[in-house]
């Protein structure tokens, strides 16, 4: 599946929001700058008022239906306010969406882009491809990229751990029981003759 690198961006972060509901400034600067987003550094109060927005954008990723995932990200595109600008960084460079004025601070900005990404991917026919890590107690949050669009693991780790489990299941039900001896008779001991 191909994904155009600024569109998806919204995508790639909301997923990275999730998976980092905590997030600190720092890492938050990185991988803003991991996926082209420029701007000022934020601050830990930006960072922190982000928090919230993840738990949100965890919906969309754990909801099974594709119209369930439609209608959370519609929420998202309405609560994060998004109003895309076509918008040039000038010397010539192409014209490209913003969702979000610049001027507004970058809490606002990285709700209206994460809103529009998802918006983007379920518009594009891959709302399917927003998903949880089916493994138990996993739930990651991933974008399914594969070219079947049948992942259903964040990780090759998580794949393995639970089709082992399944294959160690399915050999415990196929064996028939083993045969437990009965219990050996207790008896008294023999009294030998004393001469």
């Amino acid at each position: 599946m191909q994904f155009n690198t600024y569109t998806m961006a919204g995508a790639h972060i909301a997923a990275w929001l999730v998976n980092h509901p905590a997030v600190d400034a720092a890492a938050l600067a990185a991988e803003l700058h991991r996926r082209e987003v420029h701007g000022a550094p934020p601050t830990a109060a930006e960072a922190a008022a982000l928090r919230p927005w993840a738990a949100r954008l965890r919906e969309v990723f754990e909801a099974t239906a594709v119209a369930d995932k439609a209608q959370l990200t519609d929420a998202l595109l309405v609560a994060a306010d998004c109003r895309p600008r076509l918008v040039s960084h000038g010397g010539g460079k192409p014209f490209h969406f913003h969702y979000a004025p610049v001027e507004t601070g970058l809490a606002a900005r990285v709700r209206a882009l994460t809103a529009a990404g998802l918006g983007h991917v379920v518009d594009g026919g891959a709302g399917a491809r927003l998903r949880a890590c089916d493994r138990t107690g996993c739930g990651v949050a991933f974008i399914d990229t594969s070219r079947n669009g049948r992942r259903r693991f964040c990780s090759v780790r998580c794949a393995n751990q639970v089709n082992v489990a399944t294959h160690r299941l399915r050999r415990r039900v196929a064996q028939p029981p083993r045969e437990v001896p009965p219990p050996c008779e207790v008896r008294p001991p023999l009294e030998v003759p004393t001469r």
